[in-house]
């Protein structure tokens, strides 16, 4: 949940002050259920950004980079945290890793997991969704497990 009042999205910026290839975010948010405002868990992690070739939610590009012009890209790497006793049934965690694009769905391998997800492999599919403020990145899963 990347609105305002979903929890932290913070960017660690270079010296220009511009979404530039190298720049980083991290981001510590509830994880919400199928409906959109059951919290479930957190979903935290970090994203390195890759190509910054489109105008971005900060509004603040690098000018005159060789890149995609119609995405920005990150190299994305986090893990989604389901609540013991929570509303989704399920302990545990899955961590997720991959490029993820700021436009249209972004399919993410999912390398790993605790609990009732220990074994886990699969995709990740997310896609933002622009809300009134912010972003909702909504994430399907499609997890396999080994045992």
């Amino acid at each position: 949940d990347g609105r305002p009042d979903g929890g932290i999205r913070q960017s660690a910026d270079g010296e220009d002050g511009l979404d530039s290839p190298g720049d980083v975010f991290v981001f510590d948010q509830k994880l919400l259920g199928d409906d959109g405002n059951t919290v479930i868990g957190r979903n935290a992690g970090y994203c390195i950004r890759t190509d910054p070739g489109m105008p971005d939610w900060s509004g603040k590009d690098a000018p005159n980079l060789p890149d995609d012009a119609t995405n920005n890209w990150g190299q994305c790497t986090w893990t989604l945290t389901f609540y013991a006793d929570g509303p989704s049934g399920y302990e545990g965690t899955i961590q997720v890793s991959g490029r993820e694009g700021d436009v249209g769905t972004s399919d993410i391998a999912i390398v790993g997991g605790t609990g009732d997800f220990k074994g886990a492999w699969g995709v990740l599919s997310t896609t933002p969704e622009p809300q009134c403020q912010g972003v909702l990145f909504r994430q399907v899963l499609e997890v396999h497990l080994d045992h």
